[in-house]
């Protein structure tokens, strides 16, 4: 297995990649990100870039197989944990086939109306995501690393592929429960509608034409999927780790309400060390932040609507 560290402080990353382990998506708000010779990362400043998975799996198979040293930072997701596994050459290269690595790519940068039940490597990141113990630790991406390696080298069963399917429905039942409050433009309260989960997503025009503009959340699923049916803008508070993250579903909804750049323009407005893409990203890396701080997100968002 390889060897991960894993941290949330901008300067032990640099020292990190300086010693010779490869960053992969280490980014961190406006510090910016932490980039090695292979230059895996795709956010903020290097949202330019194609997905960590993508050009791992196409470009770098087995690129630190002699050296498979990595320093990580946040959640071991489906983009990040792929990369570690093509890079140490984990899995045989004909394992890493590029629907399943596309879908996951997808995914990471643009998710919002992307039924993962769809389609079998859909379902095999479903089946990914529902992994327990998934923590933001190195116990946590050496856990991730591991269900990675097993979903490509053993696939999927029948039985395995039904419980996914159980478990991402009930995910968006759970996630619904989750909406504390929606505002419109003006930050004054919405009820919230019943029978979400028919809604369609409140992108492009449709963004503006109706009264709602920012939901706030709290919920144990991720669920932005769902959440973006009630709001183009959503705030959203995850307890387990005490972080704010905030959305919009797509480039061209949140330059309609920031303006250009999107999200970008917000990271600067909500204080050091908060960043990420043009369309989602959130509180600074390890620093826990209590729930009035999502609503309190939410005010400045409300302010900075065009």
């Amino acid at each position: 297995m390889p060897t991960i560290r894993f941290t949330h402080d901008y300067d032990t990353a640099c020292r990190l990649r300086d010693e010779g382990f490869e960053p992969i998506e280490c980014a961190f708000g406006q510090y910016g990100s932490v980039l090695g010779p292979l230059e895996l990362d795709h956010h903020g400043t290097e949202s330019h870039r194609e997905g960590v998975a993508i050009r791992a799996c196409r470009d770098f198979y087995g690129a630190r197989a002699a050296d498979p040293r990595f320093v990580v930072t946040g959640t071991p997701d489906a983009d990040a944990v792929l990369a570690i596994v093509a890079l140490s050459g984990l899995v045989e290269r004909d394992a890493l086939q590029p629907a399943f690595y596309e879908v996951v790519a997808r995914h990471d940068t643009d998710p919002i109306g992307m039924d993962l039940l769809a389609s079998d490597e859909g379902v095999m990141l479903g089946w990914f995501n529902q992994r327990a113990g998934l923590s933001q630790s190195e116990k946590g991406f050496q856990a991730a690393v591991q269900a990675m390696v097993d979903l490509l080298q053993m696939g999927l069963d029948d039985a395995d592929r039904a419980q996914v399917r159980r478990a991402d429905l009930s995910r968006r039942r759970t996630a619904l429960r989750g909406v504390l409050a929606i505002h419109d433009a003006q930050g004054q309260p919405l009820p919230v509608p019943e029978g979400a989960v028919d809604h369609p997503v409140c992108r492009g025009e449709a963004a503006t034409e109706g009264a709602a503009r920012v939901a706030v959340v709290q919920s144990a699923v991720w669920g932005f999927d769902q959440w973006y049916r009630l709001a183009p803008v959503v705030v959203s508070y995850a307890s387990r780790i005490a972080k704010v993250t905030v959305g919009c579903p797509d480039l061209e909804t949140a330059e309609r309400l920031f303006g250009p750049g999107g999200l970008m323009r917000a990271w600067v407005a909500l204080g050091r060390g908060w960043g990420g893409r043009e369309t989602i990203g959130g509180s600074p890396r390890g620093e826990r932040l209590p729930l009035t701080e999502a609503f309190q997100t939410a005010e400045r968002l409300i302010e900075m609507l065009r």
